[in-house]
């Protein structure tokens, strides 16, 4: 009987500390952003002569061509982790699928000015599923139903200019919104269909801020230029709302509600890109994310500093056909995993690759293409346990987007 209730308690620990959760804040590559960037794995700053400009280095767009410039990015993006031998010597799998709308900009010439407008969705995750771990020490089986769903939004306005012939500016301004919804119900029950043990969770989040981008693009030869970005997120209003009713809990039931402001790093990003002649450009980005501590509901959250690469190619196969790939890491914000410490976050190295293939006609052209990204490493999914959980992660999106100038 005292292993059976320990089982059921080790089951509810998982499940209140790494089951409701928000979005994924320990990477900072989630999903590509941008048409011609997401072929290039994201290595864009030194570049971004067009709508996905306005998310990377909104200078770039002062060198945009047409008197109207507009792009739209459709997504499928698939996500797994695995964490292994977790309850009675059996993995537990979290996967998330989500179909969105990526991105959508817009590019308008005023005067000197180039104006834009667009919208990027850089994380978003939709987990539904039914889960049974079986005890070999006993008849018991838990049973998870779990529902989690977040996502992050960025919209605003983008303006840039060319002080001279080599030099350009511009600043993006983004709102930025993030919410979450997670729902779990969970029941151990024995062999005769008694139940031993339930638990209930929910947890509500809605947050939003202002995201900044200023930015500036260099030649200071030909054939070559350089990028700087720097952003930063700073949250404005922030409501969290909590709730649990577990069985073998005292109390039974728990009501929270908090409004912590979560804190975002600010990002520095430099690229250079080399065009060798008019059919080959080659490209790569430095993004750097500071390091901070936040005092969040779930206690003193602590994020490391962060340095992510990217590298990126396009190759014109002729004047209606380009390919472009690229290759980028993803590395996590949080501490590495160490032993015999507790309530440790997850670690996870990601590293990732992408391939577009882009047709093209006068004024329109369409691309067609994927990214994936995989990784491990280490977690501690117990609550004051120093268990620590081997896992297992990786990403996959397909896309499809067009373009429209004239």
């Amino acid at each position: 009987m005292m292993r059976r209730y320990l089982q059921v308690a080790a089951v509810l620990a998982l499940l209140s500390c790494a089951a409701i959760s928000e979005a994924d804040e320990f990477h900072y590559n989630n999903i590509l952003i941008g048409d011609r960037a997401s072929g290039m794995g994201g290595a864009y700053t030194a570049i971004s002569d067009d709508p996905g400009g306005m998310y990377y280095n909104p200078a770039g767009i002062a060198y945009s061509t047409g008197k109207n410039l507009s792009a739209s990015v459709n997504a499928y993006n698939v996500s797994s982790r695995t964490y292994k031998n977790v309850i009675g010597g059996q993995d537990w799998k979290r996967t998330s699928e989500t179909l969105l709308p990526n991105y959508f900009g817009i590019i308008q010439p005023v005067g000197k000015l180039k104006l834009g407008f667009s919208y990027a969705v850089p994380d978003s995750n939709q987990e539904d599923q039914d889960q049974k771990f079986a005890f070999t020490s006993s008849t018991d089986t838990t049973v998870i139903n779990f529902n989690n769903k977040n996502t992050t939004n960025l919209f605003g306005p983008s303006a840039a200019v060319q002080v001279s012939d080599s030099l350009a500016v511009g600043a993006t301004l983004y709102v930025h919104m993030r919410s979450t919804e997670a729902i779990l119900n969970s029941s151990t029950v024995t062999s005769t269909g008694s139940i031993v043990s339930w638990n209930n969770g929910y947890l509500e989040s809605d947050e939003w801020g202002l995201r900044p981008i200023i930015g500036a693009m260099w030649a200071p030869v030909d054939k070559i230029s350089i990028g700087l970005a720097f952003s930063k997120t700073l949250i404005l209003s922030s409501d969290t709302l909590k709730q649990t009713t577990d069985s073998a809990a005292i109390p039974a039931r728990t009501y929270e509600s908090f409004d912590y402001k979560r804190k975002y790093p600010y990002q520095v990003s430099a690229g250079v890109a080399f065009f060798p002649d008019s059919s080959l450009l080659l490209s790569g980005d430095l993004n750097y994310y500071s390091p901070f501590d936040y005092n969040w509901h779930t206690g003193l959250e602590k994020r490391t500093a962060v340095l992510n690469g990217a590298l990126g190619a396009e190759y014109f196969i002729n004047k209606n056909w380009a390919v472009r790939g690229g290759l980028f890491s993803d590395f996590a914000n949080t501490p590495q995993v160490e032993e015999g410490s507790v309530n440790q976050r997850e670690h996870i190295d990601m590293y990732g690759g992408s391939l577009t293939v882009s047709h093209f006609t006068k004024n329109t052209s369409i691309s067609c293409g994927g990214s994936y990204k995989f990784g491990s490493g280490k977690a501690q999914l117990f609550s004051n346990n120093v268990t620590i959980q081997d896992v297992t992660a990786n990403n996959w999106t397909l896309f499809i987007s067009s373009s429209f100038s004239y």
